[in-house]
């Protein structure tokens, strides 16, 4: 069997937000779901550890295996200042025509988000809906 993995997807000012691990990979937030746990627990739960921000509404959009895993994508809107956290080297923002970041990501992330965006495009899946973030602070 598959490890079940909560896969989240998640927009900063218009882009989808995405987490760089050890070995400089570039994922969606997300991670294992753990036995007493919902997918959309471990949803919010994942996002909150890898980047600080606190999923305000959380929606399951499908799922997709891929030769590891079986992603169960959702959709967040979240609130706070996002932070690589636990073991979240740096967090990007993916735009539709980032190249350099579209390289970087593993063969599942790639096609979750296309995925995701052709079923936006076809009305099936929520927007942009932008976080609400909270200004970083000043640390100077």
């Amino acid at each position: 069997m598959k490890r079940q993995r909560a896969t989240v997807i998640v927009y900063i000012d218009g882009k989808i937000l995405l987490v760089e691990n050890r070995g400089g990979l570039l994922l969606l937030p997300g991670g294992g779901i753990n036995p007493e746990e919902s997918r959309l627990q471990a949803a919010a739960r994942e996002l909150s550890e890898e980047t600080c921000l606190i999923a305000d509404s959380l929606q399951f959009l499908f799922s997709h295996e891929s030769q590891t895993n079986c992603h169960h994508v959702v959709w967040a809107s979240a609130s706070g200042t996002p932070i690589a956290g636990d073991d979240a080297m740096a967090l990007h923002l993916f735009g539709e025509v980032d190249g350099a970041l579209l390289t970087r990501m593993s063969a599942a992330t790639r096609q979750i988000i296309e995925r995701f965006q052709r079923g936006r495009e076809n009305g099936k899946f929520p927007g942009n809906s932008v976080t609400n973030l909270e200004p970083a602070a000043n640390p100077g």
